[in-house]
């Protein structure tokens, strides 16, 4: 019942982790309105992703996709993959690619929110 934004990333990838900070406000942003950010790092290393998160002050969830089976489900081919899904769980839009800026997150929060 709540619209999710499912960022598909990795710290090797230099735009995943570019758009990080936009990503960190927008969680705090839209979280009082019921917007979720959920990141799912693709294949690494539990103790990699939490000091990556921990140094540049991240805290919404993710996921640890060990295996990479939850990106193969939702077919991402390319970092990072960024799904907007709406309260009833339908994808609204998929952006391959990046670094999204917070404006253009914060134009897709609002499209989520109608």
């Amino acid at each position: 019942g709540q619209p999710l934004v499912l960022n598909f990333w990795a710290t090797w990838c230099p735009p995943c982790r570019a758009e990080m900070p936009a990503l960190q406000a927008v969680a705090q942003a839209y979280g009082d309105q019921g917007v979720r950010v959920l990141g799912v790092n693709q294949a690494e290393d539990a103790n990699q992703v939490a000091g990556f998160m921990q140094t540049l002050g991240l805290d919404f969830p993710v996921l640890l996709d060990r295996d990479a089976a939850v990106s193969q489900l939702y077919r991402v081919r390319s970092l990072p993959t960024t799904f907007f899904i709406d309260r009833e769980g339908v994808i609204r839009e998929i952006i391959i690619g990046g670094p999204m800026s917070q404006a253009l997150l914060a134009s897709k929060m609002e499209s989520l929110l109608k």
